[in-house]
């Protein structure tokens, strides 16, 4: 049994993660906020994972919850923003922070960075900010044993995002694609997502300044699947014909990026689609191979993007039509 921080715990990978954890009999310490969502803390209670109030923004909690830790996944980063900044305070100085906290430590853990394929190559303030956590992370490679692991968009159980963009439009029967031309994306389910991110915290080589793809593993289903494809898919776990699949022009992405913005203003919320994320959807490829973690993790995934999807719509929205 290891004791296991986690960073980001209440979110959607982290939780996924914390139920994987407790079910092998690790003992896991969950860095939460204090604004931290009042019902999944409770999840991480029941599930018995300990909780540690902490802010990777100013450092506050950070030398508790490190401080016995055997390995650490950190996981915790902002994927929506107002505004360029935040990416950065939250993603690249709040996981510096938690560098200097392990480096701290006289025995620093092995460190286990979730990082994302928006760094390759970065198109987007979010995609930047990654690389710039990977970046700080690079620096300590000489004090603290670090892996780097990049997944593409991930999708499963407790998902608020993906799924819920695309329900409607696949119940109507027409999808919009971001962008003209061919779309080719990579997925991976939460559940191998967290495979591979135990496997990297296990074994596999680690970051070096000297090798910019030492320690690096970028993991995925195996498919390159197209936008048809995604859709494809999504209409036949909900038992419905293949949608009409419409290709939306870029400034037309940019239109209603911007349009979105200004709701979510006026809400106070932050929107999923925003001018950061039309960048994203206007490229054609976000592709990557698994090869390297196949050598050197041992990882190979196990949940084809038709039975994730068909499980999600059975599970979480009861197959209801």
């Amino acid at each position: 049994m290891r004791r296991f921080l986690v960073t980001g715990a209440t979110g959607f990978i982290g939780r996924s993660l914390v139920r994987r954890l407790r079910a092998d009999g690790h003992a896991v310490t969950a860095l939460v906020r204090v604004s931290s969502a009042r019902r999944w803390r409770h999840e991480l209670d029941r599930l018995g994972a300990d909780c540690v109030e902490g802010d990777l923004e100013t450092g506050a909690g950070l030398p508790e919850a490190v401080a016995a830790a055997d390995r650490v996944i950190h996981l915790a980063a902002l994927v929506k923003a107002r505004a360029p900044a935040d990416y950065f305070r939250v993603n690249a100085e709040g996981t510096g922070r938690l560098l200097s906290a392990l480096t701290a430590r006289p025995d620093p853990p092995r460190l286990v960075l979730c990082s994302s394929l928006a760094v390759s190559p970065p198109v987007s303030y979010y995609g930047l900010s990654k690389l710039a956590a990977e970046t700080a992370a690079r620096r300590v490679a000489g004090r603290l044993p670090v892996v780097i692991v990049r997944p593409p968009v991930v999708y499963g159980p407790g998902d608020t995002e993906f799924l819920p963009s695309l329900l409607p439009m696949a119940r109507r029967g027409v999808m919009l694609k971001g962008g003209l031309g061919p779309k080719r994306f990579c997925l991976i389910h939460v559940g191998d997502l967290c495979t591979a991110l135990l496997a990297a915290a296990e074994r596999g080589g680690t970051v070096r300044q000297d090798d910019p793809a030492a320690g690096v593993y970028t993991v995925c289903d195996g498919v390159e699947h197209s936008a048809e494809d995604i859709c494809l898919a999504l209409a036949r776990a909900l038992g419905r014909r293949p949608p009409l699949v419409i290709p939306v022009p870029g400034p037309l992405v940019d239109l209603a990026a911007a349009g979105a913005e200004v709701v979510g203003r006026v809400r106070g919320t932050v929107p999923i689609l925003n001018r950061d994320k039309a960048r994203e959807l206007r490229c054609p490829s976000w592709t990557c191979t698994t090869g390297r973690a196949a050598a050197e993790l041992d990882f190979q995934a196990r949940i084809p993007l038709q039975d994730g999807l068909a499980a999600l719509v059975r599970d979480e929205i009861g197959g209801s039509p």
